[in-house]
Formats: C-alpha cells, sequence, structure tokens
C-alpha cells in the first residue's frame, strides 16, 4: 500500500503541477509513505523472542492495516478527528489495553471541543481523575510507563481499577498535540516492545496530521487567491479605460495598486454644459476592505452626480464639489468602518468658461502649471478626509476653490502612494518637491510624455525596493488652441 501511494506521489511530481495538489504536498506525502514502508520492513523482520505463533503474525498484521490505515486518511484528505479515532483504535488493539483516552488541544488539531479528547472504555470523571494526580506528579522526561499506580505518589492508599498506564505525548516538529493515555487493570503489563510500537503508531499519527494541516492551508490558499484574483478583476473593471477626450484636453492617467486589489480610485463623468467632472480617491489602509470602500466610493460618485430635477436652475443641477463631499460624507457614515476614512478631491471642469472648481477633502494637494505665468506651484487648499466627522458639522470643513485656466495649463492629480514612495535607503520619500520639479521639466509635453517622464524617474528612485502604497496618477493638459466658444 505503501510502494502504491508513493508510486502515485511520484506519478503526481513528474505530472503537470497544475492540479489541485501542490508539488510540495505531494513531497511531503511522499516522505511520509517512504517513513511508513521503513516501518513496516521493521516490523515485519523485528526478531522474535520466541518460536513463531499465530499471536505475534496476528499482532503484526494488525500493526502494518493500522498504518496503512493512517496512510490512506492522509491520501483521502480527510480529517485530523479521524486520524486521532484511528489512532485511538489501532494502539489499544495493539498493546490489548483494557482502556483509553487521548486528550487533544483543539488549537493544534483542527478539532472542535467537543472531540477534542476522545475516550475508549473509561468515563471523563474516571479520566479526570486519573489525569489530575498524574499531572501532580509528572514522570521523569523520557519516561512514559507507570507499572502500578498504586505506588504513584498521588494514588498511595488507593485502590485503582487501572494499576498499569502509559502516558504517550503526541509531539510535532513545533506544537504538542495532545497526549495519549493507554490503560491495563493488572500491574506491569506493558513493555519496551508495546512502548516502541505505540510512539511509531503516535509518530505517523502525527506526521498525518501536520500533512493534513499543510493541505488545507494549501487548499485555503489556493482558494485565498482565486477570490484575490476574481476581486483584482472586477476592481480593474471598475478603472476607467476609455479616457474622455476632447478638443479641450488631454488626459493620461496610471494606477498600480500594492496588492492584488487597492484602495485608490478616480473616475470621470460628462455633464451638460460642456462639463466634466474628475474624481480621485484614497481609501485608508490595503487589501479587499479598501477596495470594498472604494467601490462604494465610486458608487456615491455616480449615484449623487445625477440630475437633480427640482433645481430653479440649469446650473444648480447637479451638486458643486464641497456639496458633493458632505453628501458622501453622510453616505459613508452607515457603510465605513470608525477606523477608516477616505481622502478624495473633486473638479468640475467648464470648457466654455475656461475655469475649473474643486474641492479637496483632504487629499494630495493639486499640482499645477499656469503656462501664462510659467510657473509650478501646489494649489493651497483646505479640507477634512471622509468619514473624519460623521455629522452635519462636516460641511463646514470643505470649501469650493474657483480657478481660471490658461491653454497650455498642466494639472496633476495623484495619490500618497506616490509622494511617499520609498527609495535610497529605503526611508528616503520621492516627494512633492521631486514631483514639482519633474512637472517644471516636462510641462511643454502632451499629457501622456509628462505622465511617462515622472514615472520614469519615480520607477529610477524606487528601483530595487518593493511598493509599500497604492499608486494613482492623472496628468490634464489644456490644449494650447482652445475651441472657440459656440453662440
Amino acid at each position: 500500500m505503501a510502494l502504491l501511494s508513493g508510486a502515485l506521489a511520484v506519478g503526481n511530481l513528474l505530472a503537470d503541477g497544475s492540479g489541485g495538489t501542490t508539488p510540495w504536498a505531494i513531497w511531503l506525502l511522499l516522505l511520509a509513505d517512504l517513513g511508513t514502508l521503513a516501518v513496516l520492513v521493521k516490523l515485519f523482520f523485528r526478531p522474535s523472542a520466541a518460536p513463531a505463533s499465530a499471536t505475534p503474525v496476528t499482532l503484526r498484521e494488525s500493526e502494518m492495516l493500522s498504518l496503512q490505515r493512517l496512510a490512506q486518511i492522509v491520501q483521502r484528505g480527510q480529517t485530523s478527528t479521524e486520524v486521532y479515532h484511528v489512532l485511538l483504535d489501532s494502539a489499544v488493539a495493539t498493546v490489548r489495553a483494557d482502556a483509553a483516552w487521548i486528550d487533544l488541544d483543539p488549537n493544534h488539531t483542527g478539532t472542535d471541543d467537543t472531540n477534542a479528547t476522545q475516550y475508549y472504555n473509561i468515563t471523563p470523571a474516571q479520566a479526570d481523575s486519573l489525569r489530575a494526580g498524574l499531572r501532580a506528579h509528572p514522570l521523569v522526561e523520557g519516561e512514559y510507563v507507570t507499572n502500578d499506580l498504586n505506588r504513584h505518589p498521588s494514588f498511595v492508599g488507593t485502590s485503582q481499577a487501572f494499576r498499569s498506564v502509559i502516558q504517550l505525548p503526541l509531539r510535532g516538529l513545533h506544537f504538542s498535540y495532545g497526549t495519549l493515555y493507554l490503560l491495563k487493570a493488572e500491574p506491569g503489563t506493558f513493555n519496551r516492545e508495546d512502548l516502541s510500537i505505540l510512539q511509531t503508531f503516535t509518530g505517523q499519527a502525527v506526521l498525518s496530521i501536520e500533512n493534513l494541516e499543510l493541505m488545507q492551508t494549501s487548499l485555503a490558499n489556493q482558494r485565498t487567491q482565486e477570490e484575490l484574483k476574481i476581486a483584482s478583476q472586477v476592481q480593474d473593471s471598475l478603472i476607467p479605460k476609455n479616457l474622455p477626450t476632447d478638443n479641450w484636453f488631454e488626459i493620461s492617467s496610471h494606477s498600480l495598486a500594492a496588492k492584488e486589489v487597492g484602495g485608490d480610485f478616480y473616475d470621470f463623468l460628462h455633464l451638460p454644459g460642456r462639463r466634466l467632472a474628475v474624481i480621485i480617491g484614497d481609501v485608508s489602509g490595503k487589501g479587499v476592505t479598501a477596495a470594498f470602500h472604494m467601490a462604494q466610493m465610486k458608487g456615491i460618485f455616480h449615484s449623487l452626480m445625477q440630475e437633480n430635477p427640482l433645481a430653479k436652475n440649469e446650473r444648480d443641477k447637479f451638486p458643486v464639489p464641497s456639496k458633493f463631499m458632505a453628501q458622501a460624507n453622510a453616505a459613508l457614515v452607515h457603510c465605513l468602518e470608525k477606523s477608516s476614512f477616505i481622502t478624495s478631491s473633486l473638479y468640475i471642469i467648464d470648457y466654455e468658461q475656461g475655469g475649473f472648481v474643486f474641492a479637496r477633502a483632504g487629499h494630495c494637494h493639486t499640482l499645477y502649471y499656469h503656462a501664462l505665468r510659467e510657473e509650478v506651484f501646489y494649489f493651497d487648499s483646505t479640507g477634512l478626509g471622509l468619514g473624519i466627522i460623521r455629522n452635519e458639522s462636516y460641511e463646514k470643513h470643505i470649501k469650493n476653490q474657483f480657478y481660471d485656466y490658461s491653454p497650455g495649463d498642466v494639472m496633476v492629480i495623484y495619490t500618497d502612494g506616490i509622494v511617499e514612495a520609498r527609495g535610497g535607503s529605503g526611508t528616503d520619500e520621492y516627494g512633492e518637491d521631486r514631483l514639482k520639479l519633474r512637472l517644471e521639466e516636462s510641462y511643454f509635453q502632451e499629457a501622456e510624455d509628462i505622465k511617462n517622464f515622472i514615472l520614469a524617474d519615480l520607477n529610477g528612485f524606487t528601483h530595487g525596493h518593493p511598493i509599500h502604497d497604492d499608486q494613482t496618477l492623472l496628468v490634464i493638459k489644456f490644449k494650447s488652441a482652445q475651441p472657440l466658444p459656440l453662440g
């Protein structure tokens, strides 16, 4: 049986490894089978102190079958609870114990509380009494047999139903999984051969448990990776692929998550009257939770930036950025964890009027190149992140800022994963000053080239260091030749 399972393991190693079992798990199974085979050889060729008889042969067959059962359970991928059932049954049958139980640690065995202790021919009350006495005066390290409980310090002067006891610890490489107790009514009835066989059983059982847990961990990791892959695909579908195009401006974008999924987001929405809404944001934290709130924020953006049929005039049909932020903050109160917040900036660009209005909710400062003044600067604006204040007073902490743009102006919008990217010694940050210098050197190029110039410098700065935060970068350039206004 061990040879057959070993052959299957070797076959799996030689075959394509894309199936349900990972290659390292197959190696563990192969090593376990080789160990089982070595034990079987040892048992089969074990010298006998007396002439051969029917009883020793039967015992050896029983031992071999028990070990085979343990190996088969691992191959079938069944539970640790079943392994311990097999261990208890096999140990009792092999040494002809009158009673037995296994104390297990649920934290290390995968069993639930109801299965944490298993009994054979003994009541829980009897086991509790024996356990307490045995633990009060533990055996010397390396000793496992008590051949007369009536002489044990905890039981002197008592009459015990069971006189001989084996206490065999179930130890793995990193954990103690519990203890196996085997009892006989007569004193002096356990010998070294019994102990040797039982140690073989417990060693194989613990190896089986460890292999099962490794395989289960591997499968759980595979499921997690598949779920993350799906989440990444969903999130990728939420990121705009077709950027707005117009005769008035150019837009180029970049987005990179630190993990499979991230909390950065950006989006665009065309509004009536030749206006464009542009939003960017960053959810605190990383991973799946941040990605979930990113999707929520995107939904809030599309919900709130809808036409209000009750508005008295055309331009009031859509909320200004500060009003949007206040409404978004109220909406997030019910779904954002108390420890989380979102930074965001919303811009509404009006081509016909040649200007834009924006509000900053705790987000990174907007970097801007003014073509007429030939000056690069950061907008000095205030605003509080969404979710920090969760009542109506939030609206007092968010303001609109208006600005008239000129042909050739450039706006650089980003998340803190850009300016806080680490390089050099690993603690140096890219920083706002370096980003400003890069725009001063590239403002005359097209939006796509400006973005690529900044990213090339960023990647050179961070070379050899892992990305530790999501990165998003938008470059908007107002074309040098603006169309003439209609009418």
